[in-house]
């Protein structure tokens, strides 16, 4: 069963938690995972799902580490220089307490770098987080009338209590129409945008959350702000 992990040393090796060498640089945090779920929406039973992971897990077991490029669309909602050199695409679950953290080492992170660092939000919820699905639809309804960021450093710094009254709560507070917000998550409007997340990050061999890609290199887990500066440093020389 899908558990979360306690805070772990990055390693090197596949199907571990790692940092791969960027740019002739290692660098090595102290990380943390909430570990992967089952698809949602598409009405897959367990036993496909884990015939999907472990498909993706094998073939990923029998290759070197890949590069996996992605682009920004015009779906996508991020911080930053949108032609900036390092590109950070992460997948998070919002009921994932690493998630939380690291989402606040990634605005840090775009501050400190305005220009060179663009942040790409992707969505990841996973079953053992039961508000992680509603808190992507909460999010991204509010990013229909323009608070995705807001929404989400809400239910971040939050987490204790997710519920419906709450999403309220913070749509009220960030100004939002009340009635398109409740209307947009209880249609699940964005459930479509949510699933085409999931897909991509399973299908980019993402096992759990946050996982991110730098650039192109995977990068997994709640690293810490200054190894991440390493990083983005390395990648900027």
């Amino acid at each position: 069963m899908p558990e979360e992990k306690k805070e772990v040393s990055a390693k090197k090796t596949p199907n571990q938690f790692f940092f791969g060498l960027v740019s002739g640089i290692a660098v090595i945090g102290v990380i943390g995972m909430a570990v992967f779920g089952v698809m949602y929406f598409k009405g897959k039973n367990n036993g496909q799902v884990a015939g999907e992971q472990n498909a993706a897990n094998n073939e990923q077991n029998n290759q070197a580490e890949q590069k996996v490029e992605m682009q920004i669309t015009a779906a996508d909602w991020f911080i930053g220089n949108k032609d900036a050199k390092v590109k950070i695409f992460s997948f998070s679950d919002f009921q994932c307490p690493y998630c939380a953290r690291f989402h606040n080492y990634l605005h840090d992170l775009v501050k400190a770098y305005p220009n060179d660092v663009v942040w790409v939000f992707r969505n990841f919820p996973i079953q053992s987080h039961p508000m992680g699905l509603p808190g992507a639809l909460a999010a991204e309804c509010a990013g229909a009338q323009g608070k995705f960021f807001e929404m989400a450093d809400k239910i971040f710094a939050g987490q204790s209590g997710l519920g419906e009254e709450k999403f309220n709560t913070f749509a009220t507070e960030l100004g939002l129409n009340l009635t398109e917000f409740k209307a947009c998550v209880a249609e699940q409007k964005p459930k479509d945008k949510i699933s085409a997340d999931y897909e991509l990050g399973v299908q980019s061999g993402i096992q759990g959350t946050p996982t991110s890609f730098i650039n192109g290199e995977k990068v997994e887990g709640a690293v810490p702000l200054e190894s991440l500066k390493k990083l983005v440093d390395g990648l900027l020389k």
